[in-house]
Formats: C-alpha cells, sequence, structure tokens
C-alpha cells in the first residue's frame, strides 16, 4: 500500500478539488483529508503520514460578527486613489535605477491592496494563525514527515512566516476564474504539484535520517545498521537503486528494538518510501 499523504484545508471545495483534481498525479501516495488537525489524526488511524499539504489561511478564533466590508469601508481601506502620473514623476533623471524605482513605487501600491486584504481576512475571522498551528501540531506528532504550505491567497509575509516555522517550502493553488477553470488548472498544475512534494519528503527523510545514521555510526551505536541506512540516504539522492536499499532496511529490522520510538518510526518511514519509488 503506498505511503500516505495528508491535505489540510478548511474549505470543503478545496479537499474536494484536490482530490478529484490533483490527487491522480501522486501515483507514489494516497491521501487523507482533513479540515483540522485533529481531524486529520482521526484519519490517520494511526499511519505515520510522510508529507502535509498544509492551507495557510483558515479559520482562527471566531469573531463576534464575521462580515464582508462594505464598499466604503474597502475605500478607506485602501486609502487614496493612486496617483498614476506620481509613479512616473523623474523617471527620467533616476537613470540605471529608473526601473527598480518605478518598480518600488508600483509595489507600493499593491502593498495597499494587500494590508486591506488583510484585513477583510481578520474581520472574516480567517489568518495565517490556521496554518501556522497546523504545521506546529505536525512537527509536534510527526516529526519525520514534510510539510509544505499550499495556498492561493498567501501574502509574501505569509511564505515567510510559515518558512521560518520550518516548512519545508510554499506550494501555490492553481488558479482560475471560476470552479472549472480551477479545476483544470489543478489538473495541469498537478504533476508538477507532486514532484514538488516528493522532493519534500526526500529532504526532510534526508536530514532526519543522516542524524541516525550519524549516532548508528559512532561508539555504542550498529555499524550494520548504520551502512544500511547510509545505503537509503544514497538512494533517495539517485545514487543507487531504492529496492536493494529499502531491502537492507526491512533485513535489519530486528535490529531496531534499541531504538526509540521516533528512530524506528523514521526507519519505518524511510523503508515505505523507498519501496513506493
Amino acid at each position: 500500500m503506498p505511503p500516505v499523504f495528508c491535505f489540510i484545508d478548511d474549505a470543503q471545495f478545496e479537499l474536494d478539488n484536490f482530490a478529484q483534481n490533483a490527487a491522480p498525479a501522486f501515483e507514489r501516495a494516497r491521501f487523507v483529508y482533513a479540515r483540522t488537525f485533529d481531524e486529520a489524526r482521526a484519519g490517520l488511524a494511526g499511519e505515520y503520514p510522510l508529507c502535509f499539504l498544509l492551507d495557510i489561511y483558515g479559520a482562527g478564533p471566531p469573531v463576534t460578527a464575521p462580515r464582508i466590508p462594505d464598499p466604503a469601508e474597502l475605500e478607506q481601506a485602501l486609502g487614496p486613489a493612486a496617483d498614476l502620473p506620481s509613479l512616473y514623476e523623474g523617471l527620467e533623471q533616476a537613470g540605471p535605477e529608473a526601473g527598480n524605482l518605478y518598480l518600488r513605487r508600483l509595489h507600493g501600491q499593491v502593498e495597499r491592496w494587500q494590508r486591506a486584504f488583510l484585513q477583510a481576512a481578520g474581520g472574516l475571522g480567517q489568518g495565517r494563525a490556521y496554518g501556522l498551528h497546523n504545521l506546529e501540531q505536525a512537527r509536534l506528532h510527526y516529526p519525520h514527515a514534510a510539510a509544505l504550505g499550499y495556498s492561493r491567497k498567501a501574502l509574501y509575509a505569509d511564505a515567510v512566516a510559515i518558512s521560518l516555522a520550518g516548512a519545508e517550502g510554499l506550494l501555490q493553488k492553481p488558479q482560475g476564474g471560476d470552479d472549472q477553470a480551477i479545476a483544470l488548472a489543478t489538473r495541469q498544475a498537478a504533476p508538477g504539484l507532486a514532484q514538488a512534494a516528493y522532493a519534500a519528503v526526500n529532504r526532510r527523510l534526508s536530514v532526519q535520517a543522516a542524524g541516525l545514521a550519524a549516532r548508528l555510526s559512532g561508539p555504542g551505536g550498529d555499524p550494520a545498521l548504520a551502512q544500511a541506512l547510509q545505503g537509503a540516504l544514497a538512494s533517495l539522492h539517485g545514487q543507487g537503486e531504492r529496492g536493494p536499499a529499502s531491502q537492507a532496511l526491512h533485513d535489519l529490522a530486528g535490529r531496531t528494538a534499541g531504538l526509540g520510538p521516533g528512530d524506528r518510526a523514521l526507519l519505518e518511514s524511510l523503508g515505505l518510501w523507498l519501496e513506493a519509488a
């Protein structure tokens, strides 16, 4: 049975769209879908996931009266209308820096819309605390699993926040003008999304397994198990065949009794991932 990945998103539309249009491209994995982390743990039913895809924006603490801002409030949040002539003022005297100066000014206008977006999201009880909480829980309960942000609404600051919190990266949900366009864009993007998730799993397992291999190679360790683990690491990076590397770990499964539960979970996850190649 393929390894399990987990997609957590507070919108049922996004879960259904992914299941129908993206998941078929993930030939090396199967998915558990959930709207909260607790729901994900229940759905996993004791299995150890190898990857989390985490929506960033979602429902946070309930607001007293969530609502969409009216046009007057949006206009106030955006501030004065864009003064287009000011974007070009003095560019002819800026020389080689004209392009950068223009882009800084233009980005200032973009920032106004971003601030208005954040204000509206807060008024509706949504924010990046949702994704950061799920990332924190994933790291706490499944430390060997990769975790990727997966968002359509995330801003630059959100990408920074989730990166600093330790995610392996951030993927962008495919966009479209309506549900059908989003479905088509998702199908088209799905192979790339799968490869990005697989690469994140490789990176996460490599980092975790390298530390274990170093400990097993030291005094009081298990040289044979360390060698098998190093062979598995090499195969993750395309320097050996995955089948024999997985079999070597399997053959030494009886020597893991002295390891802690976290180390055993890592070895099991690594072996399962090698088998799924």
